[in-house]
């Protein structure tokens, strides 16, 4: 009898091997916590729902006060410099695993050209074109525009309120030294302006480029809230772009065109002072008899001589340098024109709102369960402190009673 009450209460007596049971399972617990989750969203939905509600009309209000943008492409080729011709057929193929086998030419590669794009030289001599601000209803340049923008009451009201710490930490900073800039023929630096500075800033921003190494095509592209005025300022970067490259790639002909010219022009005087003297020597004397004349018009004949053949060697290099000053002209080809694009670039109205909403819910959620957080902690304190209101109410000695005594 003994051995059977042993036995029955040995099987009500949970084992001690620290497995768990089926009430303290982890599927049990994970259950209980995910019904936790959905009774905190269910008693704070119009929390959750509110949230989504605010977050969604800031992105529909943002989406349609935001300004629309228009993107104009434009894409070009340079021109492919073979150098392969002084290196064996059979090595060839390793140029374009950019090993370099000597003998190739030094051109300008694909990827400098993007920093051509956006170099100094070529912005200043965008920013100083001319093109139509349909807000002004006129033709001016960037830089008179920018200059009329930032001249209104609004514009210095911000510089003064908003812009305030900026401008005093800009007048505690020292001036920075004003950098020149190459003319695009390379003749003469310039030293811009302040404004022309913040143009050249401002319109850097607006263009990007990218280059495909393997096919050599650039790809242009200017944002700008006027298509039409994005095609014309995509249009404006691809002839400077074009000028700019052209100076860089013949700068070492035209500095030997330069130096022959000069050269030329020396031996065209001399050609003529050696004549203008053998026909005054023909004119004093036009009866030559004794041996010092024959030898002094002899002299005068071998230097107009030697003039006239040095006159002619330096007019056949300045054919030739002029020949080799078009040979060294780069060859841009433009594959797409730019052109006023129909479509926006920007803002994703879509986009922004389904974001704003999806925040919003994010937002929710989060507030959702901080207030179920708080407001279990504060049920707590209140509990806590009603014991003890009630401790030192059963003792009227005013003894210190503990909570769990007093309960």
């Amino acid at each position: 009898m003994s051995e059977t009450v042993n036995a029955s209460s040995a099987s009500s007596t949970p084992p001690s091997d620290g497995s768990p049971t089926e009430a303290t399972s982890p599927y049990a617990e994970e259950e209980i916590s995910l019904l936790d989750l959905l009774v905190v969203l269910a008693q704070n939905r119009r929390f959750v729902i509110g949230c989504v509600v605010v977050f969604t009309l800031f992105g529909v209000i943002y989406a349609v006060v935001t300004p629309e943008q228009y993107t104009s492409r434009a894409e070009m080729v340079r021109e492919v410099e073979d150098g392969s011709a002084s290196v064996p057929g059979g090595f060839s193929a390793l140029r374009g695993l950019g090993i370099s086998l000597g003998g190739g030419s030094t051109g300008l590669t694909a990827e400098t050209y993007p920093r051509i794009l956006t170099s100094r030289e070529v912005t200043l001599s965008v920013v100083r074109d001319t093109f139509y601000f349909a807000d002004a209803e006129q033709e001016m340049s960037f830089v008179d525009y920018h200059a009329r923008e930032t001249g209104g009451v609004l514009s210095a009201l911000k510089k003064y309120t908003i812009g305030l710490p900026g401008q005093i930490l800009s007048a505690l900073k020292s001036e920075p030294r004003q950098r020149p800039v190459e003319t695009l023929d390379g003749d003469e630096q310039v030293y811009p302006a302040e404004e022309e500075e913040e143009a050249m800033e401002i319109i850097s921003n607006m263009v990007n480029s990218s280059v495909d190494v393997e096919s050599g095509i650039m790809t242009v592209s200017v944002t700008d809230y006027d298509p039409v005025r994005a095609a014309e300022i995509a249009d404006s970067f691809l002839t400077h772009l074009t000028e700019r490259v052209r100076t860089i790639r013949t700068q070492k002909s035209r500095d030997n065109l330069a130096f022959i010219n000069e050269r030329f022009e020396e031996a065209e005087d001399e050609l003529e002072a050696a004549e203008q003297r053998l026909a005054a020597f023909s004119d004093r004397n036009r009866d030559i008899q004794s041996a010092r004349l024959r030898t002094e018009r002899d002299r005068l004949q071998r230097q107009v001589q030697f003039a006239s053949n040095l006159y002619s060697e330096f007019q056949t290099q300045r054919t030739q340098a002029q020949i080799e000053l078009q040979k060294s002209q780069p060859v841009i080809t433009i594959l797409e024109a730019p052109t006023p694009p129909i479509n926006r670039s920007a803002p994703q109205r879509t986009l922004l709102v389904l974001l704003s909403a999806f925040l919003g819910g994010i937002v929710g959620i989060g507030g959702a369960f901080a207030r179920t957080f708080f407001a279990n902690q504060s049920d707590e304190e209140e509990q806590e402190k009603l014991q003890q209101v009630k401790a030192a109410l059963r003792d009227p000695l005013g003894r210190n009673v503990s909570p769990e005594n007093a309960s």
